[in-house]
């Protein structure tokens, strides 16, 4: 188990708090290094990337993190293709239903897996297809953007689901897996741990509550949801995997802590029996916090606190 103490988190923030977040930064970079010599050896007969990952994992920044390396590394370009574009419209027939007897959004079923498969041959074969581009705010297709693959070119798909074989296929002949997710523990002063799921829930606090102006509750409500269909339709399949990415920055509660402890505060009668909001809350009273500033734009923790320094 990858685990970290809180009173050492809080000597490295009191010592020298842009060293911590430079080592935990540059930590980070060298796995992603490896992953990509790693792709490099293999881009000739596996020119597809498939990242996978729970929500709240930095699968849109690790991606172009990847691109970007390949590009100074090797001189190799990446194009990168979000899963998200090929989800079918709300109103299509047969979406799957949830316990709840709404559209379960978590399920692979929402994609177009047809056209997605159809796609990914095309890919392999670099024949141009018409891509479509999904409009969220519609919950529909909105139009076709041409694309082909470019001779000696990496192609990164990224989605939660991209190393299920019902929405990918059986593409191991051509594609290099990747799971990435937080995959580290914070231990108390009293041996309690504060695991990945949280961690990647004060993530998605942050970006929805901050950036999206989401409800405090109805985030929380909504990652009850997200973690059924982690549990059905991701970590099951974790095992195809070429290679596996730890995204943790040691340093990233505290930064959470700085952003969301005051906000949090204010709805705390409403989450008393909430043991997810018991458990964030017991940790931020044992962190220090840390200035969201000292955070490198190049960071992946920038795609949940913003852009902004």
């Amino acid at each position: 188990m990858n685990l970290i103490k809180t009173d050492i988190i809080n000597r490295s923030i009191s010592k020298n708090p842009e060293n911590f977040i430079f080592k935990s930064e540059q930590c980070f970079d060298t796995s992603l290094e490896q992953l990509c010599d790693f792709i490099k050896e293999r881009r000739a007969t596996h020119p597809v990337v498939l990242i996978s990952g729970p929500s709240g994992s930095g699968k849109t920044s690790t991606a172009y993190k990847i691109s970007e390396i390949m590009k100074s590394k090797y001189n190799k370009n990446c194009s990168i293709i979000s899963l998200d574009n090929y989800f079918r419209s709300n109103s299509s027939p047969d979406m799957p239903k949830n316990h709840k007897g709404n559209i379960d959004l978590e399920s692979p079923l929402c994609i177009d897996l047809e056209l997605l498969q159809q796609h990914l041959i095309l890919i392999k074969q670099k024949k141009e297809f018409q891509m479509p581009v999904f409009d969220f705010q519609a919950q529909a297709r909105s139009h076709y953007i041409p694309f082909v693959r470019e001779k000696g070119s990496v192609v990164i798909m990224e989605g939660i689901h991209a190393l299920n074989p019902i929405v990918t296929g059986n593409t191991e002949e051509f594609a290099t897996c990747v799971y990435i997710s937080v995959d580290s523990h914070i231990k108390s002063s009293d041996g309690s741990l504060l695991n990945p799921e949280i961690i990647r829930l004060l993530r998605r606090l942050c970006r929805d509550s901050l950036f999206r102006g989401r409800k405090t509750e109805e985030i929380f409500q909504y990652f009850d949801d997200l973690s059924i269909g982690e549990e059905k339709y991701i970590f099951p399949y974790r095992h195809r995997a070429d290679f596996n990415i730890n995204t943790f920055m040691p340093y990233e509660v505290s930064i959470y802590k700085k952003l969301l402890d005051p906000k949090l505060k204010l709805c705390s009668d409403s989450f008393k029996e909430n043991q997810r909001f018991k458990k964030i809350m017991k940790f931020f009273n044992e962190l220090d916090p840390l200035n969201e500033d000292l955070v490198p734009k190049s960071s992946i923790l920038r795609e949940f606190i913003g852009s902004k320094i």
